[in-house]
């Protein structure tokens, strides 16, 4: 009978399988992807997976958060781009974060006819801890952005939600007809943008006072 692992052992396991399954669900996609492939990848049996990860879909959620993680602060760090229009500059934000979306394999792939199916594979709590985090990350910059003068004041909760809706926005993208993602694309983003992001000159004046 071969013993049991470390918690050291567990975690080296843990990590390899996030890097693994990462380099399999790019290459396959979630659905072509299956549980014997991560075990091998990672030299562990079948059995062994379920002791991390209840589901390959769950597995896939941490890979997911690992990915934000990588992309989120530099994003939103550089959303307000030096000598740039503060407008024009979240617009292009906005486009970068929804052009991410749409374009890396992680992403792409999750659209309305399989995301519904995604989270009814993840436990509860895994996705109320997501969401936590998601919404304590994010809205340090809302309030960053909001000190400075560069943004409205607005409800924070309704904020986190309205960025959660660009989400969903691009996940339902397939629902769309011909060009008119595109269309409503540019329209969300002006009206957020103009909506939310105070003017340059508006600002200067708010420091004033």
């Amino acid at each position: 009978m071969p013993r049991p692992w470390s918690k050291e052992e567990k975690e080296i396991i843990k990590k390899n399988l996030l890097i693994e399954a990462r380099r399999l669900f790019e290459k396959y996609g979630l659905q072509k992807t299956t549980v014997d492939e991560i075990a091998r990848a990672v030299n562990i049996s079948k059995g062994s997976f379920y002791i991390f990860y209840q589901s390959k879909e769950e597995l896939y959620f941490d890979v997911l958060e690992d990915v934000e993680r990588e992309f989120k602060d530099k994003m939103f760090k550089n959303a307000f781009e030096p000598g740039m229009n503060r407008r024009k500059s979240f617009k292009s934000f906005l486009n970068q974060m929804i052009d991410l979306l749409i374009t890396m394999p992680l992403y792409k792939e999750i659209t309305s006819s399989n995301y519904e199916l995604l989270l009814r594979k993840l436990p509860e709590e895994t996705l109320e801890e997501h969401m936590q985090r998601d919404q304590e990350e994010v809205s340090k910059f809302f309030n960053y952005w909001m000190d400075q003068g560069w943004m409205k004041k607005v409800d924070i909760e309704a904020l986190n939600g309205l960025f959660l809706s660009l989400i969903h926005f691009v996940i339902h993208r397939d629902d769309f007809k011909g060009s008119n993602f595109e269309a409503a694309k540019d329209l969300w983003i002006d009206a957020l943008a103009n909506y939310l992001i105070i003017e340059d000159d508006k600002a200067e004046e708010i420091k004033v006072k």
